[in-house]
């Protein structure tokens, strides 16, 4: 507890200070070093890192398989791996990806709300050109809306993509991934106001020789019910235990 001076204490050191007799920096306060973080409440955070490299090692295995499922998919070496994951605003994401873009709206059940799944162009074009029988070299020069067909072809990846974001998922909730619609303008997938938080998996993939990127973007809303599952501790022990 800080010690109260007294008013005669008070009185001799204002008489010292007038006097001269005291120095004013030996009345200054001790500097007690503390670290100020500074925090922007616009955006406050709402994942903890351990959260996050809970979500990361999550969404590793949830690479690994898709490398392997898009590889057989489309008859091409594909390679999946997350280059980055973190917490940033719905509006930040949604100024950040080229238009037009896939945009596969996810309902999460039995999580409320929805989450996006978002293939660029370069990787888009490129999985539609193998299905089709090409090579699937289109350098990454295509970038327009998806015909009707086209989207029909692309139901059916994210179809199977979503079959290994449920096995990924299975150590901290019993996920049920369904894809809702495909949108091309990043303005048509308002499933959250501007400022809402969201934890943002960034995933390069490579094709054969064509790179991109891939994201799943994960509101706070949606992934709050289990928020507390997402330790290391937890993440780990589920797996030692499934393992056994």
């Amino acid at each position: 507890m800080n010690e109260v001076l007294s008013q005669d204490e008070i009185d001799q050191l204002l008489t010292a200070i007038s006097s001269g007799d005291s120095e004013t920096d030996d009345f200054k306060p001790v500097n007690s070093a503390r670290k100020i973080k500074i925090y922007d409440f616009k955006r406050p955070d709402k994942f903890s890192k351990e959260q996050l490299r809970t979500v990361s090692n999550m969404h590793e295995t949830f690479a690994r398989l898709t490398s392997t499922s898009l590889s057989a998919q489309l008859r091409s070496l594909a390679h999946v791996h997350v280059a980055s994951v973190d917490q940033l605003t719905y509006e930040e994401f949604i100024r950040s990806i080229p238009t037009p873009t896939t945009l596969a709206i996810i309902n999460m059940d039995p999580l409320k709300g929805t989450a996006v799944l978002e293939i660029d162009p370069a990787i888009t074009f490129t999985m539609i050109d193998r299905l089709f029988g090409g090579t699937g070299a289109t350098g990454g020069k295509i970038n327009r809306d998806l015909t009707d067909i086209e989207q029909s072809v692309m139901e059916g990846i994210i179809v199977r993509i979503l079959a290994n974001m449920r096995e990924a998922w299975t150590q901290v909730v019993d996920l049920r991934p369904r894809l809702q619609q495909i949108e091309t303008n990043p303005q048509f997938a308002s499933i959250v106001p501007p400022n809402e938080m969201v934890v943002l998996v960034t995933m390069e993939t490579k094709i054969g020789e064509e790179e991109g990127m891939m994201n799943i973007c994960i509101p706070y809303l949606t992934i709050e019910a289990v928020v507390s599952k997402l330790s290391s501790q937890f993440w780990f022990s589920s797996v030692r235990k499934n393992s056994t």
